[in-house]
């Protein structure tokens, strides 16, 4: 851990021991340490998205339906956002390093071997180990960050990876399509994949100036790190941010999944109308991210930015299901209800981080998540349901009513004492 000192800082040595280190020094650790974990996130959403530009492709190559190419979505997805809570205790317990880089040549690898694949069921064999790669970043980027970003710049690193891994969202389709038309969509896949394979080649040559904050327990002491593992993940403060995960998702992803078509529905948009302002509310998350980061460093009392942040996102989503708004308007509403969703996200992670022991921001991080993936699973069916029944205007009432819920129970979660 990073701890201040009069002419410098005490740091965790590449040999393990402990130091003193310039500040010159100090940040430029931090700045490969940002830049690693940062370029091993981007990648991470980035894959989730490499495959759905190309459904058309592979459909005809493999003579498949679309059912079944959703069907190795829904695993690689799954798989990854499930395993990443048992992943967080072997972050804990193995070094999160060790356990990024395992994961990212997981996904990496798979993801390349998928463009020299020739069957269907390759390529859900292969999406499947993707999909365990994946479930390394959250719990082992967390550790990592946790351990090697001095606490009064932890904001600003936690937005940063944030923003990178939406930003590798936004750039997967456009790339995977050029790559496509340059060449083919099994080059495409090659060459993703081997980008992977570079960033990971870089990763472990630096691997040193990642410094987790685990410790790995002695043999004897095994088990009884476990229990205590098992007790942190299942404290109540904990729980709380589980379920905070759980409707924030199904407030976040549920709304970015029909936004296009209520638009259309409820405010006679046109089809580039409605996906500008979904571009919009994309593009606004992303700032939000990065502005709060700042904010986050400067400006300790966390819940007040997190209040601030999703009243503006619900309001704004409120005003989308109740005005009458030109395309202007609801271009404009959607981003600055982005701006609040992606606003609370660093705060939420320093909220996090500040219940968490030392040790346990593997396991903690992980479990958490999977909140995300229960949420953003199962929001979509609700509104397919609003849609299909004709009440477009639902899809905004109830993502704003999952924000307001979601604050409700982070305001909970703030005043309950660290898992322990």
């Amino acid at each position: 851990m990073w701890q201040p000192e009069a002419d410098g800082e005490l740091v965790m040595t590449d040999a393990g021991g402990v130091g003193v280190a310039s500040q010159g020094e100090v940040r430029s650790r931090e700045r490969w340490v940002n830049g690693l974990v940062g370029a091993g996130h981007l990648l991470s959403h980035y894959y989730i998205f490499a495959l759905p530009p190309l459904f058309p492709l592979l459909k005809a190559e493999f003579g498949v339906s679309y059912v079944e190419l959703g069907l190795a979505m829904t695993a690689y997805n799954l798989l990854g956002g499930v395993l990443q809570a048992p992943v967080g205790f072997m972050v804990d317990r193995l070094g999160p390093t060790r356990v990024l880089l395992a994961g990212l040549g997981l996904t990496a690898g798979a993801v390349m071997l998928m463009g020299f694949t020739e069957s269907y069921p390759m390529l859900l064999l292969l999406a499947l180990i993707a999909g365990l790669g994946n479930s390394v970043f959250h719990p082992a980027d967390y550790a990592i960050l946790a351990g090697s970003i001095g606490p009064e710049r932890l904001g600003r690193a936690f937005s940063l990876h944030t923003f990178l891994g939406y930003l590798g969202s936004a750039i997967a389709p456009v790339c995977m399509l050029a790559l496509a038309q340059w060449a083919d969509w099994r080059m495409a896949l090659a060459i993703s994949g081997a980008v992977g394979l570079i960033v990971l080649a870089v990763m472990a040559a630096r691997r040193g100036v990642m410094q987790g904050e685990s410790v790995k327990p002695a043999a004897a002491n095994a088990s009884q790190a476990e229990k205590t593992g098992l007790a942190v993940v299942l404290s109540p403060v904990i729980l709380m941010f589980l379920v905070y995960f759980v409707l924030f998702a199904m407030g976040s992803s549920g709304l970015t999944s029909f936004t296009v078509s209520a638009l259309i529905n409820l405010h006679d948009l046109r089809l580039d109308q409605a996906n500008a302002a979904l571009t919009g509310h994309l593009f606004g998350m992303a700032g939000g991210i990065l502005l709060t980061g700042f904010i986050a460093d400067r400006f300790p009392r966390h819940l007040v930015t997190a209040t601030g942040a999703l009243v503006l996102a619900a309001s704004m989503l409120v005003l989308a299901a109740t005005g009458d708004l030109s395309a202007w308007q609801a271009i404009t509403a959607m981003t600055i209800a982005g701006v609040g969703m992606g606003g609370v996200l660093p705060v939420r992670d320093l909220m996090i981080r500040a219940v968490t022991p030392l040790g346990q921001t593997g396991k903690v991080f992980g479990f958490v998540f999977v909140g995300y993936a229960i949420g953003s699973s199962t929001a979509p069916v609700f509104n397919g349901w609003f849609m299909d029944s004709g009440d477009p205007a639902m899809v905004f009432w109830a993502a704003a009513g999952f924000v307001v819920a979601a604050l409700g129970v982070l305001t909970i979660a703030r005043r309950m004492g660290p898992a322990t």
